[in-house]
């Protein structure tokens, strides 16, 4: 399952969390059970977002739970567009058929 994944960083975050986080970061690998297919860094230096797969809410929670004292975060399951417009489409169409 494909998921948009934003996050910011906490308001009381200091320099010494920061920089904490950033060592964590770099010595840190995802679960294989979740993969990052695009990661980004928000240019005013408020957050990210990433595209990521997975199929366990376990490996969600294991991610997530490792930044918490950092950032928060906002986990959205999204679908490809042209698939999102089909289903559209057959929303439109039961709708319809409702009188």
């Amino acid at each position: 399952m494909l998921f948009a994944v934003s996050y910011q960083i906490r308001a009381n975050a200091t320099e010494e969390s920061q920089s904490r986080a950033l060592r964590l970061f770099a010595n840190w690998t995802p679960p294989e059970t979740y993969t990052f297919k695009a990661h980004y860094a928000n240019a005013d230096g408020s957050g990210g977002l990433a595209l990521v797969e997975t199929d366990s809410a376990a490996a969600a929670l294991q991610v997530h739970g490792a930044w918490t004292p950092y950032f928060e975060f906002k986990l959205v399951p999204v679908v490809e567009m042209d698939q999102a417009v089909q289903i559209g489409f057959a929303n439109v169409k039961w709708r319809e058929s409702v009188k």
